[in-house]
């Protein structure tokens, strides 16, 4: 596996244990939680495959977007967890 992927995977890793811990003490709404777990657990898996395509023009993975529409604090761990997944698949992918 190459270094930027290496890099990539634990920064999901970090932001789905930060979203396991949110689950875990019920803090926010469950249902976005959920999607956000499940979107992680995909790009994850894409990311170990080498099969996640590359950012067109600069998008990004939309983790930020989505993730600020319904947590508590613009300041959430897991809002700068996000944050830094979609900047890393922006300048790396």
């Amino acid at each position: 596996m190459k270094n930027n992927q290496l890099e990539f995977i634990k920064l999901i890793d970090n932001a789905l244990e930060i979203a396991n811990e949110m689950q875990l003490q019920e803090i926010t709404n469950q249902e976005m939680l959920d999607n956000l777990l499940n979107k992680l657990t995909i790009i994850k898996n894409q990311v170990i495959n080498d099969n996640l395509s590359t950012s067109q023009k600069g998008a990004t993975l939309g983790l930020s977007r989505q993730v600020s529409d319904w947590v508590e604090s613009l300041e959430s761990p897991l809002l700068t967890a996000v944050s830094k997944i979609d900047k890393y698949y922006q300048q790396k992918y």
